[in-house]
């Protein structure tokens, strides 16, 4: 004790004394280019293990954890290994760490580093043991296999300024000696050195993988929009909970015209688990979030016991409409609620629905609030959703316009040829009824204008623009496009550019995880994709293919997806497994040169 404290000494009148033990960071830094190369959730994965071993291995202990508490954003257990090797425990809700807590709390309010002898203990300090006083909320899997083995821990904040972003806990087998000053030293000096710089790269690389994730969402429901197809609203919400803190959640709807519509598609959310469904009639509060006469714009912050959460569990309790199944489903989730934060979908006077972001921990809403960049995702959602309401307005105000309008006019000639004949040859009256003849034509034209239809295009000319555009937004991978000898020219197909787009935005999204899937094994795997254009029969097909591992499912909605594009192309969509391998088949016309010409 006394050398560890001379060593402190020299340390504040700034002598160079070498620790005990110093941290071998450049062993991580050569690492980390191979370790990010994939750039998706996996790299993420292997740059925490990769920091975690470093500190393990340098320091005697056994078990570490990586957690993450940005202000707006995930607070997470990003990262747990046990004896070297990832603990593999995402299925248990590593997203319910409450950095307000336990022996991590004490880290986060005095902003140093805290060495713990037992963790077990009854007292610690002098004072109550702030773990056993939550060891009984956490989960039992967990508890057993990565806090009753220890005994001796070490938390290590690391900082960004002036705040505590990340945590690092450390912990040793019991029988083993505890931590003591002597190791904390050297952590000290990793993590005022490089802590923040490793931590910063993570969370750089965790929000490259959610700018993905957020515009192929986007890019998406923008197609489904235009194509009018239906919008996946249980896709739509998945940047909310993969973004958020929240591990409860709903997301609220509108759907229909006008403010006396109360039609509203519901999504909520347990952890894992979600569900979308449908209340043809759900009349809102005068004072609700969801009332369009509500001036509330703002994020509104409540707790368990408030008045909202309690009147919205009333209402389900005695909504008639409502499957049993569903209605326990919504009720687990009001009656885990400790603390939420809800954002009114509001624009141009229209009232879009809401966003409730949940927590089972009591006073979490400051984790809640969304980060800058689910703020963007979110300002992004509402216009599409007001654009899908314009788009559905339109289209019913053009057939209301369309059939009444006409059989009205149709009517009044009628009317007029039996009362007075003579009337129907004078100018002025003839010239009035053209005029609104003329009208209701063109009121009905307009209401058209953004209904999808489907236009002639030259396959191979659109395949070869969409791959350039891919090949600079993914110049890592290999994208090769080959045209087979018996192609015919001016080949076209009858689709909009919204179903192509969606076809093969899900078809490279497939092939980017199978790659990221064999590049995990093989970092010296360099992705390809390849694109084959040939005539079968009397339909133009394009074999995709990818050189990835087959990987596991998240959604499984892209295949049907794609099926049902086809299958409204007139098409038809295989799959081979062995390799795995997709067909495109479409019927198609050769246009003549004329023709072309004038399209392009």
């Amino acid at each position: 004790m006394e050398r560890h404290t001379n060593e402190n000494e020299a340390r504040t009148r700034g002598d160079l004394v070498a620790p005990q033990n110093v941290i071998p960071a450049e062993r991580f830094f050569k690492k980390l280019p191979e370790l990010a190369i994939v750039g998706d959730e996996q790299s993420v994965d292997r740059i925490a293990y990769e920091l975690l071993n470093l500190l393990l291995d340098s320091t005697g202990a056994d078990i570490g954890q990586i957690n993450l508490l940005p202000r707006g954003g995930r607070v997470e257990k990003v990262c747990i290994v046990k004896d070297g090797k990832p603990w593999l425990g995402a299925d248990m809700g590593l997203l319910l760490y409450n950095p307000s807590k336990g022996f991590s709390g004490r880290v986060t309010s005095t902003g140093k580093t805290l060495v713990v002898e037992d963790i077990w203990a009854e007292v610690d300090k002098k004072e109550p043991n702030p773990f056993l006083e939550i060891s009984g909320f956490m989960d039992r899997r967990y508890l057993e296999e990565i806090k009753k083995p220890v005994a001796s821990s070490m938390f290590l904040p690391i900082k960004r300024n002036n705040e505590i972003f990340c945590t690092i806990e450390l912990s040793r087998y019991r029988g083993k000696a505890p931590f003591n000053s002597a190791d904390q030293a050297p952590l000290d000096d990793f993590a005022a050195q490089y802590g923040s710089v490793i931590i910063n790269y993570l969370l750089d690389t965790k929000n490259r993988i959610a700018l993905n994730t957020a515009y192929y969402k986007l890019n998406n429901i923008s197609r489904l929009v235009a194509s009018n197809g239906k919008i996946d609203y249980t896709d739509a919400v998945a940047a909310y909970r993969t973004l958020s803190a929240a591990d409860l959640g709903f997301a609220f709807f509108r759907r229909g015209e006008g403010y006396a519509c109360h039609a509203l598609y519901l999504v909520a959310w347990c952890r894992e688990e979600i569900r979308e469904i449908c209340f043809p009639e759900f009349k809102p509060s005068e004072d609700s979030v969801l009332c369009n006469s509500s001036e509330i714009s703002y994020p509104v912050e409540g707790n368990w016991n408030c008045r909202r959460l309690q009147r919205f569990r009333n209402r389900i309790v005695t909504h008639t409409g409502i499957k049993t199944k569903d209605q326990q489903f919504l009720l687990g989730i009001i009656d885990k609620i400790r603390s939420y934060v809800v954002y009114p979908l509001h624009m141009l006077n229209q009232d879009l629905g809401a966003i409730h972001l949940a927590s089972s921990r009591n006073d979490f809403c400051e984790y809640l609030h969304m980060s800058p960049f689910l703020s963007l995702y979110n300002a992004l959602l509402k216009s599409f959703l007001l654009n899908e309401r314009v788009v559905d307005l339109l289209s019913q105000v053009s057939l209301k316009i369309h059939n009444p309008g006409f059989y009205c006019l149709g009517g009044l000639k009628t009317a007029l040829m039996q009362e007075n004949r003579e009337l129907l040859s004078n100018a002025k009256i003839i010239g009035a009824l053209n005029c609104l003849d003329d009208l209701l034509t063109e009121l009905h034209e307009k209401g058209k204008i953004l209904i999808c239809r489907t236009r002639s295009i030259h396959l191979q000319k659109w395949l070869r623009a969409w791959i350039n555009q891919k090949r600079s937004h993914q110049p890592s991978i290999e994208i090769s496009m080959i045209v087979t000898p018996a192609m015919p020219q001016n080949c076209h197909v009858r689709a909009n550019y919204e179903h192509l787009e969606t076809l093969f935005e899900n078809l490279l999204a497939n092939s980017m995880r199978a790659i990221a899937e064999r590049q995990s094994h093989d970092r010296k795997v360099v992705g390809k994709i390849d694109l084959t254009l040939s005539k079968n029969g009397n339909e133009l097909e394009v074999r995709f293919q990818d050189n990835g591992h087959s990987y596991s499912t998240v959604s499984g909605r892209g295949t049907p997806q794609m099926q049902a594009i086809m299958q409204e192309l007139n098409g038809s969509f295989i799959r081979e497994k062995q390799p795995y391998c997709v067909h495109l088949r479409f019927p198609y016309k050769i246009k003549e040169d004329q023709e072309v010409h004038r399209e392009d």
